[in-house]
């Protein structure tokens, strides 16, 4: 009889703390995970249409280290959330995924889609303009001090007018101090 006691109790412990761990260590994104929010390929696409902004596209495996130092490091930076909730919608994409999504009037798998915009290493980024237009793919994690200045270059239009290099030059380069201009 006392064995019957505790047996209940101890499953639903056991329940609780296996729930409690797969939720703690799930490798799927959050989607709110280090203050931005995360949405799925094809909502994605649709706000970034209707807000006029630049959807990024984080490419991404569940085995893959590289792609959770870039969560935590570069998204999880201050500066990149900042630019990111004013200026950009982002989208989390597993490229091992059979999750089905919809591109250019074609129908993908996540795993599809990935290997259509030429994905071959992880962590991916994909940067897409507001029209669903793609402009380029960056392979391999990107420190957020260096993914910063792309995503003003690329969400600030000046990749029409300029190449990458000369952005940084002029984006590096000392600015007048406000009292020196003013004399």
């Amino acid at each position: 009889m006392k064995l019957k006691t505790y047996i209940l109790p101890g499953l639903l412990l056991s329940a609780f703390l296996l729930v409690s761990a797969m939720t703690l260590w799930s490798d799927e994104p959050k989607s709110k995970k280090a203050g931005v929010t995360w949405l799925a390929f094809e909502p994605g696409l649709a706000a970034a249409k209707k807000e006029k902004k630049m959807m990024v596209v984080d490419f991404y495996t569940t085995w893959c280290g590289w792609c959770k130092v870039m969560d935590q490091k570069t998204y999880g930076d201050s500066s990149v959330i900042k630019f990111a909730k004013e200026k950009l919608v982002l989208v989390k994409v597993n490229a091992e995924s059979n999750e089905k999504t919809r591109f250019r009037d074609k129908d993908y798998t996540y795993r599809e889609l990935a290997m259509a915009f030429g994905v071959d290493s992880y962590p991916a980024t994909a940067f897409i303009d507001a029209n669903g237009e793609i402009l380029t793919l960056v392979p391999g994690y990107v420190p957020a001090d260096k993914f910063l200045p792309v995503l003003e270059f690329l969400a600030g239009g000046h990749h029409k007018t300029m190449k990458f290099e000369d952005y940084l030059a002029k984006r590096n380069q000392p600015q007048p101090d406000a009292e020196r201009a003013i004399q």
